[in-house]
């Protein structure tokens, strides 16, 4: 941890991470800093079950984004999305959606009395910390957070192949980055389709991305479909100094064909290619002077079953 005196940045822009003590002697207390470069590097929180590990990365992304720091959260346990709980004050109506959830059996007080009490529990404790309503207004008004949830519509789904299917702004302005992307979603593709996705080594990535930025390039769709609709019948000659039919033979792409029209048509693969476009400088891009927290929860994806 660094030194809690530092002066590399601005006391109002160091994060506040809460206090500290010796193990040796814990009556000796001092405020935890941290400036927000420090994050440029990797770190790590570590501690024991129960510990406060989740709680001490919930204030840290609380405290960046109060820097105006863009943050970018992976959430495998399910606990971040709690960021949306920020409320702007400390009324008890922002808990009667909760209160029948946490009534125990038994319980005879009213939705209205419980979620009173659960304000006055926070409310005390955002105080001790030194956070009044004013502070919350701050934070509420200054963040945007957003839960994306892959595979699922609890939060924001997400187009995992929006790459390929959907044209991004970079063909015009950055078209290497555009073509890694694209690289990377044909890649997919063939993990899906079991097939290998090296593009150095495999001529229908080769096929594919080609057709693929063909029409990307042109701002034609590039949609499963329509790739499916060009490698049955090539709208080019040549890949490299080899003719296509002999580059990849008509059988071999009509059963590319034929696995891409298979994938399209799987139920199970819909809620993938749907939903936010995979961009992340999008996702971090502040917008009405609003610093974004991007949350791509996970958690429901841990038991999901394996596919070959």
């Amino acid at each position: 941890m660094p030194d809690s005196n530092t002066t590399s940045a601005s006391p109002e822009a160091l994060l506040e991470l809460g206090e500290g003590c010796l193990l040796s002697d814990t009556s000796k207390r001092s405020t935890l800093r941290m400036p927000p470069h420090h994050l440029l590097t990797h770190g790590i929180v570590v501690g024991m079950t129960g510990s406060g590990k989740t709680g001490l990365v919930m204030v840290l992304a609380e405290e960046a984004l109060r820097a105006k720091v863009p943050t970018l959260i992976v959430d495998v346990k399910g606990d971040l999305p709690n960021l949306l709980l920020a409320y702007p004050s400390f009324d008890p109506s922002h808990f009667l959606p909760f209160a029948a959830s946490v009534r125990r059996p038994n319980e005879t007080r009213s939705n209205e009395a419980i979620a009173s009490e659960l304000a006055d529990s926070r409310k005390q404790g955002l105080l001790e910390a030194g956070i009044d309503e004013p502070a919350l207004r701050a934070f509420d008004a200054s963040v945007d957070v957003r839960v994306i949830t892959p595979g699922s519509s609890a939060g924001e789904p997400l187009h995992l192949l929006s790459s390929l299917e959907r044209r991004s702004p970079r063909w015009d302005t950055d078209p290497e980055a555009a073509h890694a992307s694209l690289d990377a979603a044909v890649s997919l593709v063939l993990r899906l389709l079991g097939r290998e996705p090296d593009p150095a080594k495999n001529a229908e990535h080769v096929l594919l991305s080609t057709l693929a930025e063909r029409r990307l390039l042109r701002g034609d769709p590039a949609d499963v479909a329509s790739l499916i609709a060009d490698v049955e019948e090539p709208p080019i000659e040549r890949l490299g100094a080899m003719q296509v039919d002999d580059y990849i033979s008509p059988h071999a792409r009509h059963e590319l064909a034929a696995a891409l029209n298979s994938l399209l048509a799987s139920t199970a693969l819909a809620s993938w290619r749907r939903g936010a476009t995979l961009d992340v400088d999008s996702w971090l891009t502040p917008r009405d002077g609003r610093t974004p927290a991007v949350i791509v929860s996970v958690a429901h994806l841990v038991n999901l079953p394996r596919t070959a």
